[in-house]
């Protein structure tokens, strides 16, 4: 569908905020394996604390859901005489959940001071967008949703003992689904011909 774009910028992202190489950034992917029911104990590695697990909701809403010119006749990017890359959008709506999982109470509530600060202070996004080698950049926004929430007592099994998990709520702004066709120009070969009419 073209939504792991921005998946894979906005793990780039907070992978780029952490300075702790101890701390692992589980994507969307990862995070709907960890909470799957496992056949298999055995070929599943433990999870080590501390942790930050991006996963996105499942609906994805489409914000305008019928033709327009920009979902069929779009930005022009490259163009010759003989073809032109365009790129074509239809916005939709993407939301997130960042749940931050230390041992210590302490240990969390300061990735969760660091993260609302990047968030809040640097919440461009760059995703590339492949289709047909264009490899275009288009920047989006990361929105921070106003409430933050302490999930320390879920019943989930992740861990024999304690931790602490802290939940933030994100939203990209202006975010598309994107597609780049290229279209074949056409031309027309002829001669013009003028003639004098006399009176």
């Amino acid at each position: 569908m073209g939504v792991r774009f921005y998946d894979e910028a906005l793990v780039n992202r907070i992978k780029s905020w952490t300075k702790d190489s101890n701390l692992k950034v589980l994507s969307p992917d990862e995070v709907t394996r960890l909470f799957e029911i496992k056949a298999d104990e055995s070929n599943d590695e433990p999870l080590v604390l501390p942790f930050v697990a991006l996963s996105r909701d499942r609906n994805i809403n489409i914000d305008i859901a019928h033709k327009t010119s920009m979902s069929f006749d779009g930005l022009h990017v490259k163009s010759n005489l003989q073809k032109t890359l365009q790129l074509n959008a239809v916005p939709i709506s993407i939301n997130y959940q960042l749940d931050i999982y230390t041992r210590s109470y302490e240990e969390g509530d300061e990735y969760l001071r660091n993260f609302i600060f990047f968030l809040i202070n640097y919440p461009k996004l760059t995703i590339n967008i492949p289709y047909n080698d264009s490899n275009i950049e288009y920047e989006c926004y990361i929105n921070l949703l106003n409430s933050v929430s302490d999930n320390s007592d879920i019943a989930e099994r992740l861990f024999p003992g304690q931790f602490t998990r802290w939940t933030l709520n994100l939203s990209i702004s202006k975010a598309y689904l994107f597609s780049a066709p290229i279209n074949r120009n056409y031309s027309i070969d002829g001669s013009l011909e003028i003639k004098e009419i006399s009176k």
